[in-house]
């Protein structure tokens, strides 16, 4: 209840009862005398000063004044308008215009663009159905047939299976994040939503798998998602004409929701199929004139337009934190259905009139604003004059004003364009906003008589005007759209207005503008684009175009990066690189290193950082900006290859959406589960046991505790820095360095509190500012201040109570905050904190809470040594375990060898004797076979006394990333193995709030100096290990996870590789188990590395007449029409589908059975070819002699 409320409501009682406000605040309104007059009168009072439809009996039933605030502050509650969402970003094409800027420039000009049909398939079949049939019209979209799918790494075999809708909504939702300046490739794994309008799309010719995908419309969102890697919600919309706009109220209601952080809302249309134009002209909605006439007395239907539009969307707060470029506001918007009217496609007047009243009375917006509607106007002699009766039913509950608010539709411009109408009139909508004109409706010249205007708040604007504002308020618009479904939409926008204006820029200061394309012709027209939309905006900063190229563009291998100081300077030097210049003074170029360092320079040296950036390095472009952000300005896009589709359609133009089933299809569809079934089986084959493959309600349960906790960690390292009198109130500006000095934090745990502040950063306690530390809202929260004993009581037992396993981390999490502010400053040590006494019971409770885990690394060791035994039953074997610490581990994997025979030995070792003494007072009285040692892994173990190659296997659990350089460390741990043995790793794989909060206290956390490491953390993802491992020379490489989940999803993983050695040296090889314990399940695979610049990994020549057979296999079922030994599979296009096709394809050329999941697990043609050959090899002897001789020739 705000106290503002009760304060103003005190006062109204009070003048309206003649009383003082302190009568009103402590006695009963009955007392008071509060009749029903009063009550009215009182009543009329609070809803004209708080804007509230309160009825009489709220304020003569609420008691006293409490009750009455309580009921008011709960109306004011429920009316408040939802929060607004940002357009940051736009893109569309349709007849006439490839983008906004040339859309605007046919609805500037009130064109008419559309065309005669000029297909003779279509023509035909039009003159067979309609015989007097006027030659059709429609807004042709140009170049809907042309597609670049090697940049979305589209086989060209599968793009020709897709419907031109799903290309041409590929190309334009990236033009349109490249519109808003948000790097694709930034997004990935993001929660973005990809929302869909469309129509049903047309069958295709062919009976495939990918003919099926490529004609379903739910594959059209889902495509977008996989393409960018989203993890957002995607889904496709089909309610008719209203799609896309019903698509762009989904995603606004997503955001709202917190569901998504951003989102694609799109709508798309291509008419492929030569039997559109028989079918709407079945239906007769188009015009027999062949004009679409929206509101002109003329009017006698529609023509079918083609069209694509997206909207980026963003919650406008977060917008206007990012410094995003915000095209417009919707201020709110809806859906409703027109229920049962005179026909299940005939309008009603009285829905679209409700959905409006409803829309704009919950959006807090009032009609009367309102200077410009886009209408549905389909331009039908039915449609139009209930669209407009609609509209003044609805405008008449917010003003009785006439003729001031224009109404227009693009469909006049560019045809009736179906599932993208509402998108493209969206965006129509935005360009008038940016303009600031009102322009001419085409097609237009006599008020349509059925249409009453003149007695409505709607005209058709006739000639173009000036959009101005009214005094300081934004200028406001709407956008209807209404599915012959019967399904209705409408959507608010509003005009944004900056609260602060744009930062004036530094003049003279040198930038770095950085672009980069997939080859260098490529680049070279990039560097000539820029250079000619530079010089006719005019108006573009340097700072502001460097800043979008840095952050808002995705980097490809060929790069150039340009310093200036000013825009003349880089104007002259993109042309000098467009024009073909080897060298250009202040310009670096090169391909990016496929193996790209990890940073860049640390400092904020402009030719530093575009050296760096240019050879593959990541660079933090922020730190080049100090001081207010630059602003995301529009600039030009990629330039996609235009390589030709054409449409290919079914027989029979008659064919409806049936056609997607049919025998074929049904077979092909039937067969793409099983395939990918199978594909993941061959890839888990070797890893799982248990038909379960592993618990999801287990991972599910993982992730909600590390969730759980990462918010105690959050709330209590505020509370705990609080204590440290800082961050008293919102909006305290720091920067690191002053708050270190001013809280004394010690040197040696500088790296410490780096990470803190870090935590409060993600946590949203702080907001970074250029290099300043912004104290946000958060810390005046309920929660955020006072973090006493009973609260963290009551929260520990709340959380303990569903997942008891994180009692031990609550416990060491207590001991470490309660004592950080102490280590910080030094008056404390981190060991002192962490083992109080001597004692490792803080520590052990975490150590041993990872039984899963833990008892899937036992299950490697056991199924390992009993494997060995088996082969060579008088082998001994030799365990080494690094860093066992307080044997959190050891206490698994001994029980589970306490069953072999003898000859196995069993070394613990730890850096500290500590731990040694600790694990022979454990384990050593019941466990003969095990021996302790210390052991440093940061030096060579030779020179400790460990034998170089003398173990079997090596066991690190959660120790490795706890060194100076993982590539030294992983060298050390190699020189222990013999050749084929075998390293398992148990690492935590997800930086976690919680480790730093803890463990981070030590300085051994912080002690990595190389820059292989997850950001902020000394931790590696099963990606980096992988790629660490390979370096150093083992082989193999594979992850496990006791959870279903994708490996760059798992917070632990277990990693397992193989020493390189001699296979035919003599020395025992590894027998790795074929599956892990049961019960564990192997993540999907992540991407593989790539390989280091300048190797090449084509250069492996398996032979002749193999490689051919694979290489004329891709050909042909890829369809490209060169194929090169490094070529990668998945680059090019190639999936599970179409490597069964490959299978297929070679089974006449091989004489036994290939595998789909080692196929697939080919990552090259080169790679596939020696797979093949290996094969072959082996089975050397089964084969006839000609055979082994035409293959291996």
């Amino acid at each position: 209840m705000s106290p503002h409320v009760k304060q103003a409501l005190s006062e109204l009682a009070a003048r309206v009862l003649d009383v003082t406000p302190e009568q009103v605040s402590r006695t009963p309104f009955d007392e008071l005398g509060l009749g029903l007059a009063a009550a009215v009168a009182l009543t009329e009072e609070i809803n004209s000063r708080f804007g509230t439809t309160l009825p009489t009996d709220a304020v003569s039933g609420a008691g006293d004044l409490d009750g009455l605030a309580a009921r008011v502050s709960g109306r004011l509650e429920r009316d408040a308008p939802p929060e607004a969402v940002a357009v940051i970003g736009m893109h569309c094409r349709a007849a006439g215009a490839g983008d906004p800027d040339e859309l605007w420039q046919v609805i500037s000009s009130g064109e008419d663009r559309t065309t005669e049909v000029t297909d003779p398939v279509a023509l035909s079949l039009l003159k067979e159905h309609f015989p007097d049939a006027a030659a059709p019209r429609y807004g042709r979209m140009a170049d809907s047939d042309r597609f670049d799918p090697a940049f979305f790494r589209i086989a060209p075999r599968e793009a020709a299976a897709m419907d031109a809708a799903q290309r041409v909504l590929l190309e334009s939702c990236y033009h349109a994040l490249e519109d808003a300046a948000q790097d694709p490739s930034a997004l990935r794994g993001r929660a973005v939503a990809t929302i869909v309008g469309s129509t049903g799309l047309a069958p295709q010719a062919e009976y495939s798998a990918h003919a099926l995908m490529g004609a379903d419309t739910s594959i059209m969102a889902a495509r977008l998602a996989y393409q960018l890697d989203l993890s957002g919600p995607a889904m496709t919309v089909d309610t008719a004409c209203s799609s896309s706009l019903v698509a762009v109220d989904i995603a606004r209601r997503l955001l709202l929701d917190g569901e998504s952080d951003l989102a694609l809302a799109a709508g798309v249309y291509v008419a492929n199929h030569p039997g559109t134009f028989v079918t709407m002209e079945a239906l007769g909605t188009v015009s027999p004139g062949r004009a679409c006439r929206p509101f002109d007395a003329d009017a006698d239907g529609m023509l079918v337009g083609e069209g694509v539009g997206v909207l980026v969307l963003k919650r406008l707060s977060d917008a206007v934190r990012d410094n995003d470029r915000v095209l417009g506001v919707i201020r709110g918007s809806g859906t409703n259905q027109d229920g049962r009217t005179s026909g299940i496609t005939s309008p009603s007047s009285a829905a679209q009139s409700a959905l409006l009243r409803d829309v704009y009375r919950r959006g807090g917006v009032d009609m009367g604003r309102l200077r410009y509607v886009e209408a549905h106007g389909t331009g039908t002699s039915l449609g139009d004059p209930i669209e407009v009766h609609g509209l003044t039913e609805a405008f008449a509950e917010f003003t009785d004003r006439r003729q001031f608010c224009a109404v227009g539709s693009v469909k006049a411009n560019i045809g009736h364009t179906m599932g993208a109408a509402g998108v493209l009139g969206a965006i129509k909508v935005l360009l008038c906003l940016r303009h600031g004109t009102l322009p001419p409706a085409a097609n237009f010249r006599t008020e349509n008589k059925h249409a009453d205007f003149d007695d409505s708040p709607v005209y058709v604007s006739r000639e173009p005007a000036a959009w101005d504002r009214e005094g300081d308020a934004p200028r406001v618009a709407g956008v209807s759209s209404f599915g012959y479904s019967g399904t209705n939409a409408h959507v608010i926008i509003e005009e944004y207005v900056a609260d602060r204006p744009a930062a004036a820029p530094v003049p003279g200061r040198r930038m770095v503008v950085p672009l980069s394309a997939k080859s260098e012709d490529q680049l070279r027209e990039k560097a000539a684009a820029l250079a000619a939309h530079l010089r006719a905006a005019g108006d573009l900063t340097l700072q502001d175009v460097a800043y979008t190229l840095q952050v808002g563009r995705e980097a490809f291998a060929e790069r150039l990066a340009v310093t200036a100081t000013s825009t003349g300077e880089l104007l002259g030097r993109l042309d000098a690189f467009a024009g073909g210049a080897a060298a250009v003074p202040g310009a670096y170029s090169g391909r990016a290193a496929e193996r790209r360092p990890a940073t860049g320079p640390a400092g904020r040296d402009v030719d530093e950082f575009a050296a760096a950036w240019v050879t593959g390095a990541t660079v933090d472009w922020p730190r080049l900006h100090t001081g207010a952000a630059p602003r995301r300005v529009a600039l030009p896009g990629h330039p996609f290859a235009r390589d030709v589709f054409p449409h290919v359609w079914a027989d029979g133009a008659n064919q409806g959406p049936a056609g997607q089933g049919g025998a074929g299809t049904a077979c092909a569809a039937d067969a793409v589960p099983s395939v990918l079934a199978d594909l993941d089986e061959a890839a888990a084959e070797h890893l799982r046991s248990d038909p379960a493959a592993g618990d999801l309600e287990a991972a599910l349960r993982s992730d909600v505790m590390v969730r759980e906790l990462t918010g105690v960690c959050r709330r209590m390292l505020f509370a705990s820095l609080r204590r440290m009198d800082v961050f008293a109130a919102a909006g305290e500006r720091h920067t690191e360095d002053g708050l270190a000095a001013r809280l004394g934090v010690v040197d040696e745990h500088r790296a410490l509190f780096h990470g803190l502040l870090g935590v409060l950063t993600e946590g949203g306690y702080l907001r970074a500012e250029g290099d300043e530390l912004l104290t946000t809202d958060l810390v005046a929260e309920p929660g955020g201040l006072d973090w006493d004993e009973r609260e963290l009581a009551d929260l520990k037992r709340e959380v303990t109570a569903e997942y008891a396993e994180m009692d031990g981390y609550f416990h060491l999490l207590t001991l470490c905050l309660e004592e950080m502010p102490d280590v910080l400053t030094g008056r404390k040590k981190a060991h002192e904190v962490l083992f109080p006494g001597g004692s490792f019971d803080a520590v052990e409770a975490v150590y041993h809470s990872d039984g899963d885990t833990n008892g899937l690394v036992a299950g490697l060791v056991a199924r390992y040594v009993r494997a060995r035994r088996e082969r060579d039953p008088g082998a001994a074997v030799s365990v080494l375990e690094i860093g066992a610490g307080t044997g959190g581990t050891t206490a698994k994997v001994l029980p589970a060898l306490d069953g072999t025979d003898g000859g196995l030995s069993y070394v613990y070792t730890d850096i500290s004797r500590g731990f040694t003494q600790y694990g022979r007072n454990q384990y050593g009285k019941d466990h003969p076979y095990v021996t302790f040692a210390p052991l440093d892994i940061e030096s060579p173990p030779v020179d400790q006394g460990f034998a170089a190659g003398s173990q079997d296997v090596v066991l690190a659990c959660n120790v490795l990333h706890a060194t100076r350089s993982i590539d030294d460390t992983l060298a050390h741990a190699r020189q222990l193995l013999r050749p084929g043995g075998v390293l398992i790793l148990l690492e935590t794989t997800r930086a976690q709030d919680f480790f730093t909060l803890t463990f981070g206290l030590m300085g051994g956390w912080w002690a990595y100096e190389d820059d292989c490491r997850l950001p902020g953390s000394p931790l590696l993802s099963v990606s980096l290990w992988r790629q660490a491992l390979e370096r150093g020379g083992f082989r193999a490489v594979r992850s496990l996870s006791p959870a279903p989940v994708r490996e760059d999803q798992a917070y632990q993983a277990v990693v397992l590789a193989e020493k390189e050695g001699a296979r035919g040296s003599g020395e025992p090889v590894a027998v790795l188990p074929a599956a892990p314990a049961p019960g564990v399940a192997a993540p999907v695979p992540g991407p593989l590395p790539e390989a280091p610049a300048g190797e090449e990994s084509g250069a492996r020549e398996s032979g002749g007449p193999l490689q051919e057979l694979v290489a004329d296999a891709w050909r042909d079922v890829l369809g490209v029409t060169t194929v090169r030994p490094d070529d990668d599979f998945q680059e090019v296009g190639g999936d599970s589908i179409l490597a069964t096709q490959i299978i297929s394809r070679l089974k006449s050329g091989f004489p036994f059975e290939l595998d789909l999941g080692e196929l697939f697990q080919a990552r090259t043609l080169a790679d596939m070819v020696e797979m093949l050959e290996a094969e072959l090899i082996e089975r050397i002897d089964e084969l006839p002699e000609e055979t082994v001789a035409t293959l291996l020739a």
